[in-house]
């Protein structure tokens, strides 16, 4: 397994893990990703399939050609789960002014490391240092 499919294997994980965790509370109440989003929980479940899919995938050695194409879906809903993430940190559902809870800050680390890894897997293996002939 490459160092992408790692990062992003571990980050699809964390997402997961976060959207069971507090997020948001208020008033002494705390609510969790799933409790708080309509759409946003769905579109981070998804990102965090690709990436733990794409690991399986590779660990497994079903497809060659899969982890190239994987790679880019899982870049594709990263980027979207971050930017939702962001969004919602940013400005939090609800009315009133609640604060972010530990679910909320390991989603945005764990949808940029979904982002990244699958960034990271696309790209090309190095060949390394070229032969010398000499």
């Amino acid at each position: 397994m490459r160092p992408g499919e790692l990062v992003g294997a571990v980050g699809g994980l964390g997402l997961l893990i976060s959207s069971f965790l507090p997020w948001y509370s208020a008033g002494g109440e705390s609510v969790t990703a799933w409790q708080a989003f309509s759409v946003v929980d769905v579109l981070m479940a998804a990102a965090a399939a690709a990436s733990l899919i794409l690991a399986a995938v590779v660990l497994a050695r079903l497809s060659v050609s899969y982890p190239i194409a994987g790679n880019a879906i899982a870049t594709l809903f990263g980027f979207i789960a971050l930017a939702l993430v962001v969004y919602r940190l940013i400005d939090p559902p609800g009315a009133g002014s609640p604060s972010r809870d530990v679910g909320a800050w390991l989603g945005l680390v764990s949808a940029a490391a979904v982002t990244i890894g699958g960034y990271l897997g696309m790209q090309p293996l190095s060949a390394g240092p070229a032969a010398s002939t000499g």
